[in-house]
C-alpha cells in the first residue's frame, strides 16, 4: 500500500508539482509516508524536468537557425545576464516560467555540469519548500480533522486535482493553438 502511495504523490507531482508535493505533506503529517521520500522524489522529477528542456533545447538550439529565434536568445541572455545563478534556483517557484528557463539556460555559454548542479539544488530547494508547507497545512488541519482516517480520500482529491489542473493547461492551449 505504501508503494501505490508514493506512485500517487509522483504522478500528482508530475501532473501538477506543488499541488502534489502539498498533498504529499499533509500524508506525511500523518505518519503514513517519509518526509525524505517525498523529498527525494519530488527533487528528482523536477530535476529531470528541466535536464530535458535544457538537453533538448540545447540540441535544437544547434539545428535550427532563425532571426525569431536568435531575438528570443538575446532576451533571454539579458534576463539570465541580470539574474545568473538565482535565477535558476528559484524559476520553480514562479508559476508560468519553470519550463522557460532551463530553455533559456540553453543558449547560454553555461556549462550542462553547471546547470545541473543549479538544477539539482532548485529542485531540492523547491521540494523541501512545498512539501514543508503540506506538512504544517496538514498539522493544523489535523487539529480539526482526523487526516489519518482520510488519508486514501486526500491522495484521490490530490490526483484528482492535479489531473484536472493538467487537463486544463491541454485545453487551454489547444483552443489557443486553434485560434490561430
Amino acid at each position: 500500500m505504501n508503494l501505490t502511495i508514493y506512485i500517487g504523490i509522483a504522478i500528482g507531482i508530475i501532473l501538477q508539482g506543488e499541488i502534489g508535493l502539498i498533498g504529499a505533506g499533509h500524508l506525511i503529517s500523518t505518519g503514513t509516508v517519509n518526509f525524505w521520500l517525498v523529498v527525494l522524489i519530488g527533487t528528482i522529477l523536477s530535476t529531470v524536468n528541466g535536464e530535458f528542456f535544457f538537453t533538448i533545447s540545447r540540441l535544437s538550439s544547434k539545428l535550427i537557425k532563425s532571426k525569431k529565434l536568435n531575438d528570443g536568445i538575446t532576451r533571454a541572455k539579458k534576463l539570465i545576464d541580470k539574474y545568473d545563478a538565482p535565477l535558476l534556483l528559484f524559476s520553480r517557484f514562479v508559476y508560468g516560467i519553470r519550463n522557460l528557463i532551463p530553455i533559456a539556460f540553453a543558449f547560454t555559454d553555461i556549462k550542462h555540469a553547471e546547470f545541473s548542479i543549479l538544477n539539482v539544488i532548485g529542485a531540492l530547494i523547491w521540494a523541501i519548500t512545498f512539501t514543508t508547507m503540506g506538512f504544517a497545512s496538514g498539522k493544523a488541519i489535523s487539529l480539526f480533522l482526523d487526516l489519518k482516517r482520510y488519508q486514501m480520500l486526500i491522495l484521490g482529491i490530490i490526483l484528482g486535482i492535479a489531473f484536472a489542473s493538467a487537463m486544463l493547461k491541454i485545453s487551454k492551449r489547444r483552443i489557443n493553438y486553434e485560434k490561430r
